[in-house]
């Protein structure tokens, strides 16, 4: 990805959020649970596939996927009189798969900790006395 492409997908990402938030009265559409995780533009700056992120159950991301999709051209649209590009790209909205496995790859770390946590509590509390708070562990 050249610099120029990623400059124009940062700005499409927020753009297209602004929109999202502000303009886009679909009921399918939760600016508070949908979020534009990142924008990829193509080189001849035609095409852009844009990340979203819905924080909600497999049906409903799927429902937000497609009212977006539907709403592209709108969307487009709204988004061309904020910003000038000499060619809009063509707009399709993909789920971002990446935030949910590092969520994922998140809470199995923290699982992992707390399990540690536990094994070194469970060690250590049999050789420390109820009322000694110098071998107590924290």
């Amino acid at each position: 990805m050249s610099r120029r492409t990623e400059r124009v997908g940062n700005l499409l990402r927020n753009t297209i959020a602004e929109v999202l938030a502000r303009k886009i009265s679909d009921p399918r559409v939760d600016p508070g649970r949908t979020s534009i995780t990142r924008v990829e533009v193509t080189e001849d700056l035609l095409a852009a596939r844009v990340f979203v992120s819905v924080m909600a159950e497999p049906p409903e991301q799927r429902n937000t996927l497609r009212a977006l999709q539907h709403a592209a051209g709108h969307i487009q649209e709204l988004v061309t009189r904020q910003i000038t590009l000499r060619h809009m790209p063509q707009l399709t909205f993909v789920a971002d798969e990446r935030f949910k496995k590092t969520m994922k790859t998140l809470t199995l770390i923290q699982q992992a900790m707390d399990e540690i946590r536990q094994k070194e509590q469970a060690s250590s509390a049999p050789d420390a006395p109820p009322g000694d708070p110098d071998k107590a562990s924290v």
